[in-house]
């Protein structure tokens, strides 16, 4: 289950998104919904990029761009359209549609698949909300319902592709909210003067509905949304939006709209959807059951390897069956096993498979060990960022074998390894760069229940010493400002990160050439291979 107290923080964006409806029909001049969602976007767009003082770069010109479109741009237009040719709770509820429409997308984009448990959950949400529009006094009116739904469409887009592109580094979730919302109402600003006008007269009210909008309903909201959509999984996240119609509704009904039984069992339904999206399936439940059940010595743990015929997945699982521990070797030509050693063939692209082998032997750990001749970006983020969610979703617990470009350059900290030709020839570039998205991957992902372990920029077969150093965020380098550490020495690192696990998300590891084991230095991730990446 997520933390609880992101759901809950998170969930605020939605609630206040839900009284969109009542401010538009009661405070705002009829007839300008342009207006109304530019006046949401723009002023609170440049008030966050006052506040925060961080442009976007490079690719994140254009991507908070499409983002700024798809959760702004065209999203108020249609939500005040909407608002305006419909009662509060028939044009929140629309969006209930949207935990679907974020599966199907998630599916094809993140490669997200939705357990059974979630997606019937989200057909019992669409079904409790049409409970609600069919009540007493819905009606509809089909502009209306298009542009909800057209709404709808591009918020579950912008919702998937921010988790896909997660958000730069140093970069908070604010910075992201002001880039989208100047972007959108910039998109909107000519189409505003274009086809509508600004509103002759803003009352008092009206002055206090478009502040409203846009600091609790605007820049707020979306500062939260954005940082739930980086903490949360989408199965976990999408459902939330449920809490729009319910809040709209709420406050229809106080300003005289009525609800009868039948929608008030539909709201109920919709509510019980949306907190049942957020607990683990029977299946889930089961297996936590299993791991808590099972009577190994406290010293002994059930260990998967994921990669387990690779170079450095072999070393693992020799190292952690040495030290007595119980291995599940996972690749797709698993070798024949020996005592303590169950081999399992899975495709790491392959989720279900992926989903079904955690799920039924329960390891403690993960260990993902994965790469790819020749490199395979997609590839690798994927299969890492499944094996995130799916071990965050049972409560167990990932190490991520790496690579070296993710790290700060030995004194120059503004240099990563991966940018650093000294150490990344142009040869090796592409292996560094699926390393630093994959780290990027991990980042995004959240929760404390991950560490990613570089290895210094040499790693290749060696002698086992059991020796090593040991840094956070930066290339650890020996006295000639050589950076190496054999495969062998690498996996007695691992295995001691997941027998004595630290704060630290990231860690690197480099040979130890004067027997001080395990000093600790302020270092970042190498690269596997035989050169950094």
């Amino acid at each position: 289950m997520p933390p609880l107290s992101t759901v809950v923080v998170t969930a605020l964006a939605p609630a206040a998104w839900g009284t969109t409806y009542a401010v538009t029909t009661e405070l705002l001049p009829a007839g300008h919904p342009l207006s109304a969602a530019l006046l949401r976007a723009l002023p609170a767009g440049l008030v966050a990029l006052a506040i925060t003082r961080t442009l976007p770069s490079g690719v994140w010109w254009w991507r908070a761009t499409v983002l700024g479109i798809l959760n702004i741009g065209a999203l108020f237009p249609l939500l005040f359209l909407a608002a305006e040719r419909l009662p509060g709770g028939v044009a929140a509820t629309l969006s209930a549609a949207q935990p679907l429409m974020v599966a199907g997308l998630a599916a094809a984009v993140v490669r997200e698949r939705p357990t059974v448990w979630r997606l019937a959950w989200a057909v019992a949400g669409v079904a409790g909300v049409g409970l609600v529009v069919l009540g007493p006094g819905a009606r509809f009116d089909l502009v209306g319902v298009l542009a909800g739904l057209g709404g709808t469409a591009g918020m579950a887009a912008g919702i998937v592709l921010t988790k896909r592109w997660g958000r730069p580094e140093g970069v908070g979730p604010m910075s992201l909210a002001g880039w989208q919302l100047t972007a959108g109402g910039l998109f909107l600003l000519p189409l505003t003067l274009a086809a509508e006008g600004l509103p002759e007269r803003i009352d008092a009210g009206a002055t206090a509905g478009y502040l409203w909008l846009g600091s609790v309903g605007g820049l707020i909201a979306y500062t939260l949304w954005f940082r739930g959509i980086e903490r949360l999984p989408v199965g976990a996240l999408a459902p939330l939006v449920l809490l729009s119609p319910l809040v709209a509704t709420a406050t229809g009904i106080a300003l005289g709209e009525s609800l009868g039984p039948v929608g008030a069992f539909g709201s109920l339904l919709a509510l019980t959807a949306l907190l049942a999206a957020q607990f683990p399936s029977p299946v889930q439940r089961r297996a936590f059951r299993k791991r808590k059940k099972m009577s190994y010595q406290a010293s002994v743990k059930k260990i998967a390897v994921l990669g387990a015929t690779g170079m450095v997945g072999r070393r693992v699982v020799t190292e952690a069956r040495a030290r007595g521990h119980q291995v599940l070797a996972l690749s797709r030509t698993p070798q024949d096993g020996e005592p303590g050693i169950t081999p399992i063939a899975v495709d790491a692209a392959d989720e279900q498979a992926v989903r079904e082998a955690l799920t039924t032997h329960a390891p403690e750990h993960v260990v993902v060990a994965l790469r790819t001749e020749p490199v395979d970006e997609d590839f690798l983020v994927d299969a890492t960022r499944t094996v995130l969610r799916i071990a965050g979703e049972l409560g167990m617990h990932v190490l991520v074998v790496g690579g070296a470009g993710v790290l700060r350059s030995p004194g120059r900290p503004g240099l990563l390894v991966a940018d650093n030709p000294a150490y990344v020839p142009d040869h090796v570039r592409p292996v560094a760069a699926a390393g630093v998205a994959q780290w990027q991957a991990c980042q995004n992902q959240g929760g404390d229940r991950w560490v990613y372990l570089s290895p210094p920029a040499l790693l290749e077969p060696g002698e086992r010493t059991g020796r090593y150093r040991r840094g956070t965020d930066t290339l650890l380098t020996d006295d000639e400002g050589r950076s190496r550490i054999s495969v062998e020495d690498l996996a007695v690192a691992v295995i001691d990160e997941l027998q004595t696990p630290c704060a630290d998300r990231l860690v690197t590891v480099a040979a130890d050439e004067k027997g001080d084991s395990r000093s600790v230095a302020a270092v970042v991730p190498a690269t596997t291979g035989q050169s950094a990446g």
